[in-house]
């Protein structure tokens, strides 16, 4: 059976804009162009819309979703791995006749909680206290949590696999006998109604980092600290100030690691013939940096995506026993890895 996404693929488009050009939107704005390209596209693949009704006509209205989520406006669109979560679930429910019909960015002290048993469903970005999200659960159960990495056994959970490469890169440094290895990485505070709580959780990065060098009885070289480039300069200024700086820094996110490299080019060190770099979310300016960044990327639109398609099952099939999905990322190896490659 021929899908939207697969039409969208086909078209060039996304798949909300398959949606809303196939169902007949005449609020859409779009070149007549593009228009008849999507309906030539839907039409050479036999597209059916039949069962893709399914989702509109459940219980004869349209389904709404409400977002919590534990970072700013501009943290959100500044930081490209959790605007690309955004994206995917504002285009899954967009091509699925869903409607997010609240955003709400926290703190936000007027928050009501008993306000969430008004939509079918509730998701969850970032990382709120234990006590919060159970306020939420007293009002709503058809709840979805992305990139949640502690442990809850009553709400689907959506993660990605950076613990899991974190090893892999450690695994495979240690194969060329690369031990002398650091690691920067950033506090993870819990959100709550009013403000961000002092109480810290260790990145599943980190938890890796160090669970490994403690399980090989190597020496912890590590720097935690926020996620701004001023703090990944002085971060990396901290490791290369120590007797026997590491060789090789593995760094939390794409962020740090530009506040990083400054500091190793100050240094008069080269990357990565003196120090090697390896990073994560693979956002844009990953390739432009020179040398370009090696950096280990989640599928963080997928991840999105998920969150809908979750919430969906639940609505459709009555699903009470929790998922916790995790998808798989991928290293994209550059320059500041180079020596990394067998």
């Amino acid at each position: 059976m021929t899908s939207i996404r697969e039409i969208a693929r086909k078209a060039g488009v996304s798949p909300a804009t398959v949606s809303r050009v196939l169902s007949q939107d005449k609020t859409f704005s779009i070149k007549d162009s593009t228009r008849q390209k999507v309906l030539a596209v839907a039409n050479k693949l036999h597209y059916d819309p039949r069962p893709n009704r399914l989702l509109i006509n459940i219980n004869n209205k349209k389904r709404k979703i409400i977002v919590l989520c534990a970072l700013s406006i501009e943290q959100l669109n500044r930081d490209l791995y959790f605007s690309n979560i955004n994206r995917g679930l504002q285009e899954e429910a967009l091509a699925n006749h869903y409607e997010i019909s609240s955003f709400i960015h926290f703190p936000k002290p007027d928050f009501i909680f008993s306000n969430v048993k008004n939509f079918d469903g509730v998701i969850i970005i970032g990382t709120f206290t234990a006590s919060f999200i159970k306020r939420v659960s007293l009002y709503n159960s058809n709840i979805v949590i992305i990139d949640e990495y502690r442990h809850f056994d009553k709400f689907d959970l959506i993660r990605n696999t950076y613990s899991d490469f974190t090893n892999r890169i450690l695994n495979l440094l240690q194969e060329r006998n690369e031990t002398n290895i650091g690691f920067i990485g950033g506090y993870i505070n819990e959100m709550n109604q009013t403000h961000l709580s002092r109480k810290s959780n260790l990145d599943p990065r980190t938890q890796a980092y160090e669970t490994w060098m403690k399980l090989h009885n190597l020496p912890i070289k590590e720097v935690l600290t926020n996620w701004t480039l001023e703090e990944g300069f002085s971060a990396m200024k901290q490791l290369l100030s120590i007797e026997n700086p590491p060789k090789v820094v593995i760094i939390a996110s794409d962020v740090l690691a530009v506040g990083a490299y400054r500091a190793i080019h100050l240094s008069q060190k080269q990357i990565p013939a003196d120090i090697e770099v390896v990073s994560y979310n693979n956002s844009e300016v990953a390739s432009y940096l020179v040398p370009s960044l090696s950096s280990i990327s989640a599928p963080s639109f997928e991840m999105g995506q998920a969150a809908i398609r979750l919430l969906h099952d639940r609505f459709v099939n009555h699903r009470t026993i929790p998922y916790h999905l995790l998808l798989p990322s991928k290293f994209i190896e550059r320059e500041s890895s180079a020596k990394t490659k067998k």
